[in-house]
């Protein structure tokens, strides 16, 4: 059985539950706030693992070893990784984090054998996966073991059609006919994707997509699974189910999950370790709880989960999840500000009507080639000066309302009005200028060799030469902090850095309107916080823009006013407040607490951190 099966079963049959990493009690004004451990009480703020899951982990069996792991690309300006020490038993769910260029995607190449056997360069030290070293393994052996799901599921989808998609993999193993069929059955069934077995790729959502390549990953019965980003292009609802599969695989088939995820909030109820990246090394390894106690997340680019943050900020213990923060806040007896609700509820949703119309949609339709409805009757104002976030479902026509709005695609009905010009009416060239679209997939943009000449390719666009373009070449450079990236092949960037340098690109043309499709997709805090930044100034000048996102919490902080679509439709209009507030699936983690804890006196249209904390007693 091993220590791991021994431990587990002195656990299961001695009538007593491990204890939970902490216990809130006894929380009122004559007893302080304490937690359980072991059956001892200790101080709330004790967060290290207890002694039963310590066991475990020393008793476990090893699956993936890095030892002294250091990897240069051979194009690259540092090394990726520098000295990694980790070790991954079987079983344990590991969520991954950093800012750009902190090597979490490198350390998922080298699980998989990527590095060093596709991806060329230096490395010294060696990773054991089972027991094999990756240096000596081909990637086709160690794909039998270790499946990889990439952030783009299109990057690793070869056929059109579902059930062809999963057998791709088993083909080329040579697989017998009756096992392979199985195999596809008990992988789409696994994934819950079985009634999308005889689908076209191309008709299915993006939460579909990541769906099929996940079971073709598991047709495969890795051991090993990982996952880089793999809910970045979801929308909330797609993001749980694919987290929720996740879930089931690590407890109940026992796989090892290694995710990489920017939002901690989505995941980190699922984990067991939280390893966070900075320049390539391990800068924190630990339980979520006790790395969110002692990590300096701010430094490392990392956003720590709204109700953990308040929970710190209330010296409670930290909670991972809504459900932790209510026990916590009602056991604490934390009571409301007695003043009254302080959130300003800020402009109403129709305030803009005072402002120039900038663009409008008037009872648009819109379908594809041979497929159905994308728009249905879309009426919406744009006005000058404001930042219209866009969301809803993935599919539910967020890209096709940001493509009528720059002339790529015509309304079959109805008509768009861009600064005065209806889009059927004028040519494509006329309507680029007037706006800027970053696309959801920055390579769309990445067109130059270097970073240099990325941005000179918009800049001559708008006529400037000589002088005038390096001028200007020099202070756009400057300003969206990119100078020392300049000579760089803008596609060996990381994904984060592949989408400022595209929105540079698209901001460095000038436009009046500016078309944002996910632009913070696979960026770290920081570079969210700084193209933030950026819109909010640019609208303060007198810009507009347009931006569709799924996160929810960035539109929770940025947003003005939030148009929600479904299947094509627009299903609700106002502002953000209004909008999120009590919202069933698009309502950040801080108003979900604040809904929960209204019957207690809390205002339930609570936001943000901030608000929550003019709040709270």
């Amino acid at each position: 059985m091993g220590v791991k099966g021994e431990v587990l079963s002195g656990i299961l049959h001695c009538g007593r539950p491990p204890p939970s990493p902490w216990i809130p009690y006894g929380c009122g004004p004559s007893r302080p706030p304490m937690a359980l451990h072991g059956g001892l009480p200790a101080p709330i703020h004790t967060t290290d693992f207890e002694p039963w899951l310590e066991a475990l982990r020393r008793g476990g069996i090893a699956m993936i070893e890095f030892e002294d792991l250091s990897f240069r690309y051979r194009r690259g300006e540092g090394p990726a990784l520098k000295n990694v020490n980790l070790r991954i038993d079987d079983g344990e769910f590991v969520v991954v984090a950093g800012a750009s260029r902190s090597g979490k995607t490198t350390l998922c190449r080298c699980i998989n054998g990527l590095i060093p056997h596709f991806y060329g360069g230096t490395m010294e030290g060696r990773v054991r996966v089972q027991g094999l070293d990756t240096r000596f393994t081909s990637p086709s052996r160690l794909a039998l073991k270790v499946g990889m799901v990439f952030q783009d599921p299109e990057n690793q989808m070869v056929t059109t059609e579902v059930s062809s998609e999963v057998a791709f993999g088993l083909e080329n193993i040579a697989l017998p006919r009756d096992v392979m069929g199985r195999r596809i059955v008990e992988a789409l069934d696994a994934v819950e994707a079985q009634p999308l077995r005889y689908r076209r790729i191309d008709e299915l959502s993006g939460g579909e997509k990541q769906k099929i390549a996940l079971a073709s990953v598991l047709a495969f019965q890795p051991e090993i699974i990982v996952l880089d980003e793999p809910t970045s292009e979801l929308d909330p609802v797609s993001a749980e189910e694919i987290l929720h599969i996740l879930e089931r695989l690590n407890s109940e088939l026992g796989l090892t999950i290694i995710l990489v995820e920017q939002r901690l909030e989505r995941v980190l109820s699922y984990a067991d370790r939280l390893i966070l990246m900075e320049g390539g090394e391990v800068a924190a390894d630990g339980h979520p709880r006790r790395v969110l106690m002692e990590a300096e997340l701010p430094r490392l680019g990392v956003r720590m989960p709204p109700v953990s943050a308040l929970t710190k900020r209330m010296g409670l213990p930290i909670a991972l999840t809504v459900k932790e923060a209510r026990l916590l806040i009602d056991r604490a007896g934390v009571k409301p500000k007695p003043s009254g609700n302080p959130i300003s509820t800020g402009p109403p949703g129709d305030a803009g009507n005072q402002r120039r119309c900038m663009a409008l949609l008037e009872d648009v339709y819109y379908s594809y080639p041979g497929g159905a409805q994308a728009l249905k009757g879309v009426s919406i104002t744009v006005y000058e000066g404001e930042l219209l976030t866009v969301m809803g479902r993935t599919g539910c026509g967020k890209t096709t309302l940001l493509k009528h709005l720059n002339g790529l695609l015509k309304p079959s009905r109805g008509r768009v009005i861009v600064d005065g010009l209806d889009t059927r009416r004028v040519d494509q060239g006329t309507l680029a200028r007037l706006s800027g679209y970053l696309f959801q997939n920055p390579n769309l943009h990445l067109l130059a060799d270097t970073v240099e000449e990325e941005i000179a390719l918009t800049l001559r666009s708008r006529g400037l030469k000589g002088d005038e373009l390096r001028k200007a070449l020099e202070e756009t450079l400057e300003r969206f902090g990119i100078a020392h990236l300049r000579d760089r092949y803008p596609r060996y960037l990381s994904g984060g850095e592949r989408q400022w340098i595209a929105f540079a690109s698209v901001a460095a043309g000038d436009p009046k309107l500016l078309l944002l499709d996910e632009p913070t997709r696979g960026m770290d805090e920081l570079l969210k916080s700084r193209l933030i930044g950026y819109v909010k100034e640019f609208t303060g000048r007198g810009g507009t823009a347009v931006m569709a996102t799924h996160d929810v919490e960035l539109a929770a902080s940025a947003a003005g006013r939030i148009i929600l679509l479904s299947d094509g439709e627009v299903v609700a209009s106002g502002e953000r407040r209004n909008i999120l507030s009590k919202a069933l699936f698009f309502s950040p983690q801080m108003n979900r607490l604040f809904t929960s804890l209204s019957d207690r006196g809390f205002p339930p249209d609570v936001l943000t951190l901030d608000e929550a904390l003019k709040v709270i007693s």
